[in-house]
């Protein structure tokens, strides 16, 4: 084979490759968009805290919360969720899916009939997964349950600290797992629950991310112990994430004094803390030798 046959070949090459490759850049690149919240929304990017209006996009590993009215965040591909008033969610990333962590409050997930992968949602130890049939549902965290109830479609559910498949959770299905207990399943959900339910999420979630005006977010200040406090109720993976992430922090005396009091009661803040305070005594000590 001649110089210009190879060439010839090796180009071909590339552009098969190129081509295999082309439909996958879009999953990976996949980035979520505040599509709507009336009001900023409350953005905590690594450790510092930025206002987040509609129309800003974001990042694996952003924390957003919503204030008073809740807000709704787009990916491409047509998945869509909201959150109730209160409530926060960490964006991750499980192989180009869109995927969130609840770390409290409600969360409503949609995966349209046009999904080009399927929506993850983590609550505690449940994992909950949409696929591209039109399927939405509802998940509820607080410090000592959590609750799903299947809207429309069928959602597959996962209890990651119980070994063993996905339950297929059905139209109008509840799913309750309390502290310590396996998942129960019932055909209604409760009158209570559907009480408490943001009225907002009785309304179908509809894609406006084509609407929204690209924004820019604005930096207020470093993540306080106060920023964190109310995160309960969560895996040990995602646990021990957060604490990596804001641990840092702890070189603030504010931070380290807020802490000992609001953090101390999940194991693995504690363990940081006192981590943090060994280190600290010792460098005092080893001033103290030297002058």
């Amino acid at each position: 084979m001649n110089t210009h046959s190879r060439t010839t070949l090796v180009a071909l090459r590339l552009l098969l490759l190129a081509a295999l490759l082309a439909p996958m850049a879009p999953a990976l690149a996949q980035r979520a968009l505040l599509s709507f919240s009336e009001q900023p929304a409350k953005l905590i990017r690594k450790t510092t805290v930025y206002d987040a209006p509609a129309g800003v996009g974001l990042q694996t590993g952003d924390i957003i919360e919503s204030g008073v009215r809740g807000l709704q965040l787009e990916w491409p591909g047509d998945a869509l969720i909201a959150l109730g008033p209160s409530s926060t969610v960490q964006l991750g990333d499980s192989g180009g899916a869109p995927t969130v962590n609840l770390l409290r409050g409600w969360l409503k997930i949609a995966a349209g009939k046009r999904a080009t992968r399927p929506l993850m949602a983590r609550a505690g130890t449940l994992e909950v997964r949409a696929g591209s049939e039109g399927a939405s549902g509802l998940l509820h965290l607080t410090p000592d349950q959590i609750e799903l109830f299947v809207e429309h479609g069928t959602l597959a559910a996962t209890d990651k600290e119980k070994a063993g498949a996905a339950m297929s959770i059905n139209r109008e299905q509840y799913a309750q797992r309390r502290a310590g207990l396996a998942l129960r399943v019932a055909e209604r959900p409760p009158q209570r629950f559907i009480a408490e339910m943001p009225r907002a999420f009785f309304d179908p979630l509809v894609a406006i991310a084509g609407r929204a005006k690209p924004a820019e977010v604005k930096p207020l200040r470093e993540a306080g112990a106060r920023d964190l406090a109310d995160w309960s109720n969560l895996p040990p993976i995602v646990s021990k994430q957060l604490v990596a992430q804001f641990s840092t922090r702890l070189s603030d005396p504010v931070f380290a004094r807020d802490a000992e009091t609001m953090l101390v009661a999940n194991p693995d803040w504690r363990a940081a803390v006192q981590q943090a305070g060994k280190a600290k005594r010792s460098l005092n000590t080893i001033s103290n030798s030297l002058f």
